[in-house]
């Protein structure tokens, strides 16, 4: 019976670190890094290309700025050749920002995974009361980080907030649990070889 037990209690220890090591990383902007990326699902590619620098405390897009977009117009196709640079900048919550402030320049976007963002963007100036004469409609984007500021000086991703203090917890609580359970089997062990 307390073979069994043993057993069990190693195979429970085992499972539990094997879930704590699978844990998905958490996703978090790469403050101080300037993403650039490309913009899909335009009726005509290329599609345009975005760049943004997040803030160096990771809480702020800015500058964040759409070129060589296509669009539709009354008579066709339009493009925006030069940069559309969203002109305030935009709030990080949650891993997400966007959508701001203006009717005419929508962005939303999120870090999906380490490095990584992805969002939306549409831009659609026009007089008040008048349909745009350009309106690229919502279309996808993704961008990576490139490059750290200019200036020689690397700046260190803030991880305020971030999930490692509490990865590290819960892999902590494991190993002691794992400890704990070989203690008890080891004491178990030496039970039973007395009888």
């Amino acid at each position: 019976m307390n073979t069994i037990r043993v057993v069990g209690l190693t195979a429970a220890a085992s499972a539990v670190v094997f879930l704590l090591s699978t844990l998905p990383a958490s996703a978090h902007p790469i403050g101080g890094a300037i993403y650039t990326g490309d913009i899909t699902g335009c009726a005509e590619p290329p599609c345009g290309v975005v760049q943004f620098t997040v803030s160096g405390d990771g809480s702020q897009v800015q500058g964040f700025t759409a070129a060589n977009v296509p669009g539709n117009d009354p008579g066709g196709h339009c493009r925006f050749f030069g940069p559309q640079v969203y002109p305030d900048e935009l709030g990080i919550v949650g891993d997400s920002f966007g959508p701001g402030t203006l009717d005419w320049y929508q962005v939303t976007g999120s870090f999906s995974s380490e490095g990584d963002a992805d969002g939306t963007l549409r831009l659609a100036p026009h007089p008040p009361g008048e349909p745009p004469p350009c309106d690229t409609g919502d279309l996808p984007w993704t961008a990576t980080p490139g490059s750290e500021p200019v200036g020689g000086i690397a700046v260190l991703p803030d991880v305020t907030g971030s999930s490692v203090p509490g990865h590290v917890a819960l892999v902590g609580l494991a190993a002691a649990a794992l400890v704990a359970l070989t203690a008890g089997g080891w004491h178990a062990r030496r039970r039973l070889s007395r009888r």
